[in-house]
């Protein structure tokens, strides 16, 4: 493992705990706002105000950073490839985890109550309250929790991938090359194979064009083309075909199209 590569892992660590802070600070400000608010329903409507009742029964909210970290752990992602498929687990897992989040909260008040009351509440009660009145936000929060899960680890390995990516492994058959990224000029698809052209050699893949877009640091490698991403570092000249679309001469020679559907990519390159 390199210095870089360290320093990375040990900044995306960082990253990590401070999203956890956010979450645990959040979680904390929704509970405070609960107790402000029941404050004032009682204020406003003359109503009894007890701080024991309501700093415990708010301690709901707080369940959230446990069930959340939870889920991290349990590697609750949206799995299906399917729209309705998603939807479906998604809305499961949903059930699935305000259900416990409901029953682990109800179990935790009513030891409290039995410890600070004479009479303690009874569990129906509580369980039937908060069924009634936060089952509808937790369920909200669970579904959308596995498409942010997915979200962020996609991200997180793109950003890995591109971090580190210096070399990537050509596959053909029985044959693999191991090829530095700075000497490849330009791949193209050709299936059901990808054509990677280096400075020095001509390789076919059998990996996908848009697996490797992944892998590669799109501030270097650009897709210019339904069918072909070029390696910036080595245009030589580019020209208009006076139609939206232009073309790319690279330091071989190799021409290769810039397609006008993909120019939000390429634009910049004009300017340089």
């Amino acid at each position: 493992m390199t210095i870089r590569t360290q320093e990375l892992r040990k900044l995306h660590s960082k990253l990590l705990n401070t999203n956890l802070r956010a979450i645990i600070l959040f979680c904390i400000l929704i509970y405070g706002l609960a107790i402000f608010q029941d404050y004032l329903f009682s204020r406003f409507k003359s109503t009894g105000f007890y701080w024991s009742d309501t700093m415990l029964y708010n301690i709901f909210w707080l369940f959230f950073i446990p069930f959340i970290k939870l889920a991290k752990y349990a590697k609750i992602r949206v799995q299906p490839k399917i729209k309705k498929a998603k939807i479906l687990y998604a809305f499961t897992s949903s059930l699935v985890f305000t259900l416990l989040h409901i029953s682990i909260f109800c179990i935790i008040f009513i030891i409290g109550s039995n410890l600070i009351y004479e009479i303690p509440h009874r569990f129906s009660t509580i369980f039937k309250n908060a069924i009634s009145s936060q089952s509808q936000i937790t369920i909200l929060v669970y579904f959308f929790l596995p498409f942010i899960i997915d979200y962020l680890n996609r991200k997180k390995n793109l950003n890995n991938n591109v971090i580190e990516q210096k070399f990537i492994t050509v596959k053909n058959g029985t044959r693999i090359t191991k090829l530095d990224v700075s000497k490849v000029l330009v791949i193209k698809t050709d299936r059901p194979y990808t054509v990677i052209f280096s400075l020095d050699q001509k390789l076919l893949h059998d990996e996908s064009l848009k697996k490797l877009e992944s892998l590669l640091d799109p501030n270097t490698f650009i897709r210019v083309h339904r069918s072909a991403i070029i390696n910036k570092n080595h245009i030589k000249e580019i020209s208009s075909r006076k139609n939206g679309d232009y073309d790319a001469i690279l330091t071989n020679q190799h021409s290769v199209r810039l397609s006008r559907h993909y120019r939000p990519n390429w634009n910049t390159l004009l300017n340089h």
